[in-house]
């Protein structure tokens, strides 16, 4: 008679508070951030953008979710690529979701349409919320002396929305930034019409949507920076939007090259390194393509942090609307700087490029 281990545990309170305990033992994937991040220090800035900071809690109604748990939900969100529905699905079936977010079995979470409101509270009346927490996360950094400010790479990426069927004329009065007056003859069509996102085609992709422009730190391939376009902006447009007096140097591909950019990171007091593009009566040089090929070498650390937010879903943008798509953006580069937090263990590699002058590092 064949024997078969059981496993049935008898399903009682003992086996599933053993269960909850080795899975919160586990710091894997999303739980690394649950310890390492001061997730307190942005009360007071949640708690303004919500405006809880100057409620009159003597009022009756619901009491609101507490804006921290919320804002560590749109981290979970975003690290999994999740939509609204999804997130509240995951976090009421996973007990790893749950210890990320301190709840228990049998806790009250916050639906989608919670989550939902919570996005357009900390953006609505021009509050910028998401771009504030952004760049309160990046002052966290700093401080724990992760970003070096050796070195920054400048590019974009393409963040596709859902595609609109409309008709020529439509999409010529898009382009000229019009909004067609039958998109908004009936309401519940016009809400899903996007009259922002554009078309754009690279190398015989066709995309459409946004771009989301990034200034990455060169060691740790942290994002310092950002700003969302329509996808049909080139990438040159917001080169000098990026940078700073703190940038010491700048990579980027040839794309950014120009007169006026030398310029302005000379007044920027930055060493320039940007790569050089043939064209069809100036080949380039020798010396010009063993440059382009060390910028190569490093600038190519940006695509890291696009590959990452790809596996995330961050390259796909399920909202309409620029403000949105800018929320969405700011929410997935936060995200993905966790990377600045493994660092810090991480086995790595330095060294120093003699051409260039510049530290980089292999992880």
């Amino acid at each position: 008679m064949k024997r078969y281990r059981k496993t049935g545990r008898g399903g009682g309170l003992f086996s599933a508070i053993e269960h909850e305990q080795a899975v919160a033992a586990k710091t894997t994937g999303i739980l690394k951030l649950r310890d390492v991040i001061p997730w307190e220090s942005f009360r007071p800035l949640l708690e303004e953008l919500t405006g809880y900071a100057t409620r009159d809690w003597a009022k009756g109604g619901k009491p609101p979710f507490d804006p921290v748990l919320m804002f560590k939900v749109l981290v979970l969100q975003k690290f999994h690529g999740l939509s609204d529905d999804a997130t509240e699905e995951q976090i009421f079936d996973r007990t790893s979701f749950k210890n990320f977010l301190g709840l228990r079995i049998g806790d009250d979470i916050p639906d989608a349409k919670t989550l939902w409101d919570f996005k357009q509270r900390i953006e609505a009346e021009g509050r910028e919320g998401s771009r504030k927490l952004f760049d309160a996360f990046g002052q966290i950094l700093e401080g724990k002396g992760i970003v070096a400010r050796e070195g920054s790479i400048v590019d974009a990426s393409f963040v596709d929305a859902p595609r609109q069927r409309n008709d020529r004329d439509q999409n010529q009065r898009i382009k000229k930034g019009e909004r067609p007056e039958e998109f908004d003859t009936t309401p519940a069509v016009g809400r899903q019409k996007d009259s922002q996102a554009c078309w754009s085609k690279k190398n015989n992709e066709v995309h459409y949507g946004w771009k989301n422009h990034v200034k990455a730190d060169l060691k740790a391939k942290i994002i310092l920076n950002s700003t969302t376009t329509p996808s049909s902006v080139h990438d040159s447009q917001v080169f000098e939007e990026l940078l700073d007096d703190k940038d010491q140097a700048v990579l980027a591909d040839s794309a950014y090259h120009s007169a006026e950019h030398e310029e302005h990171l000379i007044k920027l007091n930055a060493q320039e390194f940007l790569m050089r593009k043939a064209t069809r009566d100036h080949p380039l040089s020798e010396a010009e393509a063993q440059t382009n090929h060390t910028i190569s070498r490093m600038r190519v650390r940006v695509e890291h942090i696009f590959a990452r937010m790809s596996q995330m879903g961050a390259d796909f943008c399920r909202s309409i609307g620029l403000k949105r798509a800018t929320q969405h953006n700011h929410l997935s580069n936060l995200v993905c700087v966790r990377r600045g937090f493994e660092f810090v263990v991480d086995a790595v590699l330095i060294a120093v490029i003699p051409e260039v002058g510049v530290f980089w590092m292999a992880v």
